[in-house]
């Protein structure tokens, strides 16, 4: 090998540990924001609240839908 190509791979390596590192900050972060926004610690826990809200939000839709009907019903509208 080349003292060129070798140089070349170190380069690469050197890239590719610097974006490595990038996206283990970016990890760290959003784990982090995760924790302090929804105090979850993990992807699974995430998925776990994420259920949790959406069956919430449903609920909520469900009520203010069936509100709603109940508005239009009560009244008389023009």
């Amino acid at each position: 090998m080349s003292t060129e190509r070798l140089l070349e791979i170190k380069k690469q390596i050197d890239e590719a540990k610097s974006k490595q590192s990038e996206i283990t900050g970016q990890i760290k972060s959003v784990t982090d924001q995760m924790d302090q926004k929804f105090e979850v610690k993990s992807l699974s826990k995430a998925n776990e609240k994420l259920k949790e809200i959406g069956n919430e939000l449903d609920s909520q839709e469900s009520e203010f839908k069936k509100g709603m009907e109940e508005l239009e019903g009560a009244y008389s509208w023009d």
